[in-house]
C-alpha cells in the first residue's frame, strides 16, 4: 500500500515537473521573426530529453524487502523534488544510482519517476498484473517488461 506521506510526496513531484515545465525560454513560431531559428519541432524535443547526458544523476528507493518494487529517480525528478526530499521520503534504502538489475519483472515509468518491480521480495508480480497495474495506474505509465 502506499503511504499518505508517499502519495504527498508524489503529487508535490507531479506539481513541481508541471509548472517548471511551462518555463520555457524559446519564441513561438508566431512571434518567430524572419531569419531566425525555427523553434524545434515536438519529435525534435522529445529525442533531446531521451538523449540524457553522461553525467546525469539517478537515486533509488529500494523497498524491495517490504514491497518487491524499488523507485528511481532521474536527473528531472531530483532537481524538481531535491535530494534531500526523495531521501526522506523513502522508507526504504535510499541511494545514489540505479534500482538493483537482479530479479527484475519490469518497469515502470511515469513523470514521477521509474516504479521497478521484482520478483522477490513479500509481494512479487508476474509481469502481466505489474504491466496493467502500470498502464491503468494514476498516472499511468511506460511498462517495459524486464528492464
Amino acid at each position: 500500500m502506499v503511504s499518505i506521506r508517499t502519495s504527498l510526496t508524489l503529487v508535490a513531484i507531479v506539481f513541481s515537473g508541471l509548472f517548471g515545465a511551462g518555463c520555457d525560454n524559446k519564441p513561438a513560431a508566431e512571434g518567430a521573426k524572419p531569419g531566425e531559428a525555427k523553434p524545434e519541432s515536438k519529435a525534435e524535443q522529445k529525442a533531446e530529453k531521451k538523449a540524457a547526458p553522461a553525467s546525469a544523476k539517478v537515486a533509488s528507493c529500494n523497498v524491495i524487502k517490504a514491497e518487491s518494487i524499488c523507485r528511481q529517480f532521474g536527473d528531472e525528478n531530483i532537481s524538481a523534488a531535491g535530494e534531500d526530499f526523495l531521501k526522506n521520503m523513502c522508507t526504504g534504502e535510499f541511494k545514489m544510482e540505479a534500482c538493483p538489475a537482479d530479479k527484475r519483472v519490469g518497469s515502470c515509468a511515469t513523470p514521477e519517476g521509474t516504479k521497478i518491480y521484482y520478483n522477490d521480495g513479500p509481494l512479487p508480480m508476474a509481469a502481466d498484473a505489474a504491466a496493467k497495474a502500470c498502464k491503468e495506474g494514476v498516472p499511468a505509465g511506460e511498462w517495459k517488461a524486464g528492464q
